[in-house]
């Protein structure tokens, strides 16, 4: 019929937007992969490293050449994400 408004189911619409905002935050951590930042633990710690990737499920955030306050080298750790306040980037990254 001519004119007529076209019916969005809600759901379909509310799966398409989740499905985007998941596009978008893949996207961001592929830009983020590997860039130099430093890490502000929930202790008031400053670390620094490089960052990875963050757990698909959201609880820990994986980085690489960690090195703590005291100057300890780590290759890689894995952080808990309720134990991290802040990552900071050393440059700014362009996010999608």
């Amino acid at each position: 019929m001519a004119g007529a408004e076209e019916v969005i189911d809600p759901a379909l619409k509310e799966q398409e937007t989740r499905a985007t905002l998941r596009e978008l935050f893949l996207k961001a951590l592929g830009e983020l992969s590997g860039k130099p930042c430093n890490i502000v633990t929930y202790e008031k710690s400053t670390l620094s490293g490089t960052f990875a990737t963050w757990h698909p499920n959201g609880t820990e955030i994986i980085f690489r050449d960690l090195e703590t306050p005291a100057r300890f080298k780590i290759s890689t750790a894995l952080l808990r994400t309720p134990d991290v306040l802040a990552v900071e980037f050393d440059q700014p990254v362009a996010l999608p």
